[in-house]
């Protein structure tokens, strides 16, 4: 990417975590003590105090850590924020649940497509091991049993 656009985005994400810093400041402010008693609001408190640890120790020049996982995870968190929607649309909440309920039914199909698989793997390994690579054919290493 040219240094422009990752310019730009850094500036992007510095005014996205002084806006969510803001608003969590002014959130503990004004709730006080209820401000920690709301999952949602641990979850932003979380997220805008590693984002400032992130900032911080890319500042910092004595520290020589690549911080890109981290801060990708941070902005992955702070689209996650999107779900507090789910608490006030009511619709939304049921197929939310319906999809966290069918987790486990879809956790079970896909050890049973990782089978298949497997044991296709296994067939076509028994089926192809005996072919010859020579010089007519269109096989290569790569394509060797």
């Amino acid at each position: 990417m040219p240094d422009s656009v990752v310019k730009a985005f850094e500036k992007v994400n510095y005014t996205f975590m002084a806006i969510f810093t803001v608003e969590a400041i002014i959130k503990l402010i004004a709730q006080k003590s209820l401000y920690f008693k709301d999952s949602w609001n641990l979850f932003d408190f979380v997220v805008v105090v590693s984002t400032a640890i992130v900032v911080i120790m890319a500042i910092i020049p004595g520290i020589k850590v690549d911080l890109k996982l981290q801060a990708t995870l941070i902005r992955v968190l702070r689209i996650l924020r999107v779900l507090r929607i789910i608490r006030k649309l009511e619709k939304l909440q049921i197929i939310f649940i319906t999809i966290l309920n069918a987790l486990p039914s879809m956790g079970s199909l896909a050890v049973l497509l990782v089978l298949f698989l497997f044991l296709f793997s296994i067939i076509g390994i028994q089926l192809f091991s005996f072919v010859q690579i020579n010089g007519q054919s269109q096989l290569n290493d790569h394509a060797n049993f």
